[in-house]
């Protein structure tokens, strides 16, 4: 035990940045999130979008995700730092390097990644929720995480787009628990949070990327269109930030960073690990079976819940 005299007086110095300019760490540190059009190139996406379509593996473990309502959004998941076409988009310099910018240099890993599908003319939506109000129960003691989602297709307010709140990342952890079907943060604060701050449309082009804070709130409504709604989500955790419980769905494995052209001489390299992913999926399941859950959550909020009343 110390005495506050004891505590020494320093001053954070601004942090180097390798990627990003000052302009845009300070960008995110005021608003949540960060914007990047043109992160990736399209052909540099083409890969990833006739994996979906051609790969039995994501057809045969997709998740349907209701929202409140009871309507579903596909979800397809990944963890790991596999050696495959998904293990690249996660490792590639350009995600990584920038999100340590946005943590002031420290080191990241990858905590998990997920393809979210809206279909054409899909009533499914996802509700007002913070990534941090759902992965602090997994055992991480701080909000040092964000995830970066990059558009496949075109991302409009028509087909889904994602929602923001600009700023509200800076009221922390907000409470969360089942809204209907659903889980997500209590309505009433939702609602004096938008009354209070900005909401923003991510309107996308395919390649364009916003990386965003994880106790940012966001949602997205349904897809009205003919056209498909398809988000990479690319989720990192800092190191020091390991959860305490031991999670298999969410292994610490330190990064090997693939350079940015990665994806443009990419040949022989399988698609997916079919082995690891099979180990990560059965890991996943084998959690969501012990809570008595089929997505992640809401068992545990409907018990929180229960033990409040």
């Amino acid at each position: 035990m110390i005495t506050v005299r004891e505590i020494p007086i320093e001053f954070e110095a601004p942090p180097k940045l390798k990627r990003l300019s000052r302009n845009q760490y300070d960008s995110f540190q005021r608003d949540g999130f960060l914007f990047v059009p043109k992160l990736f190139e399209v052909e540099e996406l083409e890969p990833l979008r006739r994996l979906i379509g051609d790969e039995p593996v994501i057809r045969e473990t997709i998740t349907k995700v209701p929202d409140s309502d009871g309507n579903p959004v596909d979800l397809f998941g990944w963890s790991g730092t596999t050696d495959d076409l998904l293990g690249a988009y996660v490792r590639i310099a350009r995600l990584v390097e920038m999100t340590r910018d946005l943590f002031g240099g420290a080191e990241v890993y990858h905590w998990h990644s997920k393809l979210s599908i809206k279909w054409p003319n899909s009533p499914g939506r996802w509700d007002w929720h913070q990534d941090y109000g759902f992965w602090y129960f997994d055992g991480c003691l701080w909000p040092d995480m964000l995830t970066v989602m990059v558009a496949l297709d075109p991302n409009t307010q028509a087909n889904g787009c994602v929602e923001l709140v600009r700023g509200s990342h800076k009221m922390g952890r907000i409470d969360h628990g089942t809204i209907g079907q659903a889980v997500g943060a209590k309505m009433e604060v939702v609602e004096q949070a938008i009354k209070a701050m900005e909401r923003v449309y991510c309107e996308l082009d395919p390649g364009d990327a916003v990386f965003f804070h994880s106790n940012t709130l966001h949602a997205s409504g349904p897809n009205t269109t003919s056209l498909p709604r398809t988000l990479l989500h690319v989720s990192y955790n800092t190191a020091r930030n390991r959860p305490w419980k031991p999670l298999t769905a969410h292994p610490f494995e330190t990064l090997s960073i693939l350079p940015d052209d990665v994806l443009k001489t990419w040949s022989a390299k399988p698609a997916i690990d079919t082995e690891r992913f099979a180990a990560f999926h059965a890991a996943r399941e084998r959690e969501r079976e012990k809570a008595g859950d089929t997505f992640g959550y809401r068992a545990l909020f409907k018990k929180i819940e229960a033990d409040a009343d």
